[in-house]
């Protein structure tokens, strides 16, 4: 009897060793071929920082210039943007994939930290407005006019500034 499960055994551990020309898988055969780039995003450059245009502390209205702190205005009336990172009043966030379309709009895919804790991503595009002027549309909503408030000048100073 113990013989019978012992061929059994070994003629199943053949049949599983056997090339993958009898209709099994040999190893690497399961490999899943992805393209290097989603077809949406071919020919385009991501970047991980927003266009210069965009950089600096802006603000609704130009009475409220400088704010106390951007954590500390109110909801929608303020917004700092620096290289990689975008905060306003609710929230603190970071590029994860910014694209330079057109000659002065830009959209960003960005990963944010909400002050209750919570996590959301979301799509923000951003495109001059005059001089002075910053139109900033998050996702699907209206867009909203912010002003220019001031430059952020860096704690460290890179090879570039």
């Amino acid at each position: 009897m113990y013989l019978r499960y012992l061929g059994r055994g070994v003629l199943l551990a053949a049949l599983l060793t056997l090339p993958s020309a009898t209709g099994f898988a040999a190893k690497g055969d399961l490999k899943v071929q992805v393209p290097k780039s989603a077809p949406l995003l071919q020919g385009r450059t991501l970047d991980l920082r927003f266009a210069d245009f965009a950089q600096g502390i802006w603000v609704r209205d130009l009475s409220d210039c400088p704010p106390p702190s951007i954590d500390r205005s109110a909801p929608g009336s303020a917004l700092a943007i620096y290289r990689g990172l975008w905060e306003m009043p609710d929230r603190i966030c970071q590029v994860y994939g910014a694209e330079l379309g057109g000659r002065d709009t830009q959209r960003a895919a960005i990963n944010c930290l909400l002050n209750s804790g919570a996590e959301s991503i979301e799509l923000v595009t951003v495109q001059p407005r005059g001089t002075g002027g910053l139109l900033v549309q998050e996702g699907e909503r209206p867009p909203v006019q912010f002003r220019f408030c001031e430059k952020i000048t860096p704690v460290l100073k890179g090879p570039d500034e």
